[in-house]
């Protein structure tokens, strides 16, 4: 599989609360539009390994990058904490569902790990977030 088809199904999870997925930093960064919660898979960096032998069984790849699930927040109308159990919440339907896809698996889904980030360090606006770190993507080419 290609980067190109793996932005393709990351792009077009359905079921989920997630309304904009992204893969370039400038991109979203550059969005004053964006709609919320929203997703950044952060490529830049990724590492990958693959088997390339000419014969194999199955031929797969698997992507490790960083992952951010980004909620919108205000700090005088919303609950911090409340936003961050939502935002996780819909996050983690978006990865079971992404899942469920026959041409990916999300590698060590049963022990994610996260760390919480407060507004004003993903972006200057009013955004807090969710960092998942070393996220594995098994793809099946």
């Amino acid at each position: 599989m290609t980067l190109a088809g793996l932005k393709t199904i990351l792009e077009t999870v359905s079921g989920t609360d997630i309304q904009e997925v992204y893969f370039d930093w400038k991109r979203f960064l550059n969005n004053p539009d964006k709609s919320y919660p929203c997703v950044l898979w952060s490529l830049d960096g990724a590492s990958f390994t693959r088997d390339v032998r000419s014969i194999t069984i199955q031929e797969t790849k698997e992507i490790t990058c960083t992952v951010f699930a980004i909620a919108y927040f205000n700090f005088e109308t919303q609950d911090k904490i409340t936003v961050w159990d939502t935002l996780e919440t819909q996050f983690e339907e978006y990865l079971n569902a992404m899942n469920d896809s026959s041409n990916l698996q999300i590698v060590g889904i049963e022990e994610m790990t996260g760390e919480y980030i407060p507004e004003g360090m993903i972006s200057a606006s009013k955004e807090i977030g969710i960092m998942y770190k070393d996220v594995k993507i098994k793809m099946f080419c």
